[in-house]
């Protein structure tokens, strides 16, 4: 489980340092996608369940998890931080945010389409790291 962690704040390190040439934190995006995608099956190779391997996808996005829970239940302005958590929970999508940021600027149910997808991201990105687990294997003879 220490692997996806590597993974993921060494995705935020290098697409924070590829931002300052234009085009390289999208491929960096995308290689972090394509390596999220082989450590599931790496996963699922050892772990041979579809549970352990969603749990590890939860514990992995507990942050997300937290920070998207306590913005969207308002308790967040608990705390003199509140301004705060928004943006730490987009630094926690900082290997994704590449991609967001292709797609066009507008609003939905005058939200706009990034902030709305920031709390999207998280089960998104725990599902994309299980799904690996759920692709039928076939067998060899």
């Amino acid at each position: 489980m220490l692997r996806i962690y590597v993974l993921h704040l060494s995705a935020i390190l290098a697409i924070w340092l590829g931002t300052y040439y234009p085009g390289v934190d999208i491929a960096l995006s995308i290689l972090y996608l394509l390596l999220l995608w082989a450590e599931g099956q790496h996963s699922w190779q050892i772990l041979h369940s579809r549970w352990k391997q969603a749990l590890i996808a939860a514990f992995w996005q507990l942050p997300g998890f937290l920070l998207a829970g306590t913005i969207l239940s308002g308790l967040d302005r608990l705390t003199e931080f509140a301004y705060y958590f928004v943006f730490i929970l987009e630094i926690w999508h900082t290997p994704v945010l590449p991609l967001i940021s292709l797609l066009p600027v507008g609003t939905i149910w005058g939200i706009p389409i990034y902030y709305g997808l920031s709390f999207i991201m998280v089960p998104v990105l725990a599902f994309y790291y299980c799904m690996p687990a759920m692709m039928p294997t076939t067998k060899r003879e």
